[in-house]
């Protein structure tokens, strides 16, 4: 595993490339694993997917959000920490923004707390009012190796 801080240029980078619209101040660096993972201040921030930096759900957990959320029911949380892809099935509500191929970030329905990241497989209207299918693909989620990286 390789640590260390990044330049001024690719800490550019990374925000010209951010999933989603979170940005947080502080000092860069990256760790390199079987997945690279970019720390602000030591903790787990952004991680590298498809050409894109998603924030993790450390990040999402210190620095909330109200947009580009899908919410779930309690009896899917369980599925989602253990790394399953979220169904339409288990749906409550959506940022009604939210669109097909849009990253987004999944929480609970009572404490609204993040969960997991992952990229819409169907526009909000559709997550809620359908109740099948697979609505979103779970990329990272609390507990996982990008959580858990710097143990």
């Amino acid at each position: 595993m390789k640590r260390y801080h990044l330049k001024k240029k690719k800490i550019k980078e990374i925000k010209k490339y951010l999933a989603m619209d979170i940005w947080v101040e502080g000092t860069y660096e990256i760790v390199e694993d079987e997945q690279s993972v970019i720390l602000v201040d030591g903790l787990p921030s952004y991680f590298f997917y498809e050409g894109k930096y998603y924030p993790t759900v450390l990040l999402l957990l210190q620095h909330p959000i109200d947009n580009s959320y899908v919410t779930v029911d309690l009896g899917a949380v369980k599925h989602v920490l253990n790394g399953a892809n979220i169904f339409a099935a288990g749906i409550v509500d959506a940022d009604p923004n939210v669109r097909e191929g849009d990253a987004v970030y999944v929480r609970d329905k009572k404490y609204k707390k993040a969960l997991a990241v992952g990229i819409a497989l169907m526009d909000a209207n559709e997550m809620v009012s359908k109740k099948s299918g697979m609505a979103v693909k779970n990329l990272h989620y609390y507990g996982d190796k990008i959580s858990k990286i710097l143990d």
